[in-house]
């Protein structure tokens, strides 16, 4: 199943205040029209617990904390992030395989679609080869450090405020990590 957070009639930006949620089936069907859930009483860790036992397993959003998508990765969810868009053509564009259309991505986001899979800190484009990275960096890594390739080994300072994930290699063109 997939879940998909709305605001109005399009992804919400940010999950983690985010009440209404639709879910979908997995694979296309006639009709894209998701069941709803309305769960305002709920807190965010909440919300994906009710979505794990609804048998959800995909959840695209804008964005999430990174308390969140730890917690959505134990539960074994994978969470495709930094999506934008009408849900109705998010979930289309999912089904056919071409969510990594520029017009998806939520401003600020660069580069193809990143999807997590459980915890493993491994991330991969759907429908590309996999290529894996390192997990996001914890909580209080804050400013400094740098942002490195792992191809090429290319190493650029860190800038607060942008995630080396979505930060590309000067030299090969590869997505950066937090180093």
């Amino acid at each position: 199943m997939l879940a998909i957070p709305v605001l109005r009639s399009r992804v919400a930006p940010v999950l983690n205040w985010c009440s209404r949620i639709q879910i979908f089936p997995p694979e296309p069907s006639q009709e894209a029209v998701g069941q709803e859930l309305i769960l305002p009483h709920l807190e965010a860790a909440q919300r994906l617990q009710v979505l794990h036992e609804k048998g959800v397993n995909t959840l695209i959003c804008g964005a999430l904390s990174a308390d969140l998508l730890r917690y959505a990765g134990d539960l074994g969810l994978t969470v495709v992030s930094g999506v934008a868009g009408e849900v109705q053509e998010v979930v289309q564009s999912y089904w056919q395989n071409t969510l990594d259309d520029p017009k998806f991505w939520l401003p600020g986001c660069r580069g193809l679609r990143r999807y997590r899979g459980g915890w493993l800190g491994k991330t991969k484009s759907r429908g590309r080869n996999n290529s894996y990275s390192s997990p996001p960096p914890e909580p209080g890594w804050g400013p400094g450090g740098f942002c490195q390739c792992p191809a090429c080994g290319a190493r650029v300072p860190h800038e607060q405020g942008i995630p080396c994930e979505q930060v590309r290699c000067p030299r090969c063109g590869q997505v950066m990590e937090r180093v």
